[in-house]
């Protein structure tokens, strides 16, 4: 890995902006009595450009959390944030801090175990979002096209797309379901699919993590909307932006068998195509 001391991927401000969303995100995280402890993640913070495959590392004897700025330069600032956040929700919440830990995640408990841990901390930077940011289902997905382009493979891993439809169903769920007013918020449901049985069976099967329990269930799912889903993943340039949040939304809630709120409705009709 090769650091680049004359590259910057964030501007000074952008970098002030970064640490305070950061910050506002331990807040938030506190207030919520996700984490207890602030005292294990007082870290120093450093924001390097490294033409490299890395996102976050931890040098846990230096207490320093670095942040690769390099996909800084393929995204917008608001994106960008959004992956830190994430990325700080394994670190902070689920002790997951490294590609190392996350390696020996699947080896000792399997794929699906990583999965939902991805889920998870999507679920909740969406939540933040939804809470302290005023994100709405659409502007969520408006924004996260992004990464389907920033972190787009050249074929469909069965994993990562069993990964994106987990979220997809959980934070669908979260915006739709739980109460807009935060302080009222105490269980969620995530939703971890396989798609084997889409070819056959016209559904998807699902575990549903709930706060009380997990428990098995068949959602609609045809095989259309299999492959619009997998093209929503795999070449979304092909879409326009409202095509492809209307296309995510209206299949997970067919999927979830809720009615799209007609502000939802008109709010993808007022985004702006390109």
């Amino acid at each position: 890995m090769t650091e680049l001391a004359d590259k910057e991927g964030l501007t000074p401000e952008e970098k002030n902006a970064l640490l305070a969303r950061i910050n506002d995100f331990i807040q938030w995280l506190n207030e919520k009595s996700i984490i207890k402890e602030t005292n294990n993640i007082q870290h120093t913070f450093d924001l390097p450009w490294a033409d490299a495959d890395w996102i976050m590392k931890v040098d846990i004897r230096k207490n320093k959390v670095s942040f690769n700025t390099f996909i800084s330069d393929k995204c917008t600032f608001e994106y960008y944030e959004i992956v830190v956040l994430h990325e700080f929700f394994h670190l902070a919440v689920q002790k997951v801090p490294n590609k190392d830990d996350a390696t020996k995640i699947k080896d000792d408990f399997g794929a699906e175990l990583m999965k939902l841990i991805d889920i998870e901390a999507d679920f909740y930077v969406a939540l933040y979002l939804k809470e302290r940011c005023g994100y709405t289902l659409v502007k969520y997905w408006e924004r996260n096209r992004e990464g389907a382009i920033v972190f787009s493979d050249r074929w469909i891993r069965a994993k990562k797309f069993e990964r994106f439809l987990g979220t997809l169903l959980s934070i669908t769920k979260m915006f739709l379901v739980y109460p807009t007013d935060g302080s009222s918020f105490s269980a969620y449901d995530l939703y971890l699919p396989t798609v084997s049985p889409i070819y056959t069976e016209d559904s998807l099967h699902v575990l549903i993590i709930k706060k009380e329990h997990i428990y098995f269930e068949e959602i609609k799912a045809s095989y259309q909307d299999f492959i619009d889903l997998k093209k929503c993943y795999q070449d979304v340039k092909s879409f326009s932006i409202s095509g492809y949040v209307k296309t995510l939304i209206e299949i997970s809630c067919k999927a979830l068998n809720l009615e799209i709120p007609e502000k939802i409705i008109e709010e993808i009709n007022e985004i702006k195509s390109n």
